[in-house]
């Protein structure tokens, strides 16, 4: 494997982890800052390219859109 194929998947890896934690801390102030600080690192470091920065943003805004969806339907039953 090469060194960039590495970087690649540690890349992915450490993103996937930070989406977790995003999951498991909803609600709390600032909840997406180690996330969206990883996907935007990554890219930079070029170990993401655009399109899955793009992927990673938008997964991000999803959770976030389900997760007030769930409290508006909450607030409304």
């Amino acid at each position: 494997m090469i060194e960039q194929e590495r970087n690649h998947e540690l890349a992915v890896g450490w993103i996937e982890g930070e989406l977790e934690n995003l999951i498991n801390d909803l609600g709390k102030p600032n909840a997406s800052s180690a996330a969206r600080s990883s996907v935007t690192l990554a890219f930079m470091l070029r170990a993401i390219d655009e399109g899955e920065h793009r992927h990673y943003a938008s997964r991000i805004d999803k959770i976030y859109a389900n997760y007030n969806e769930s409290l508006r339907n909450g607030a409304t039953a």
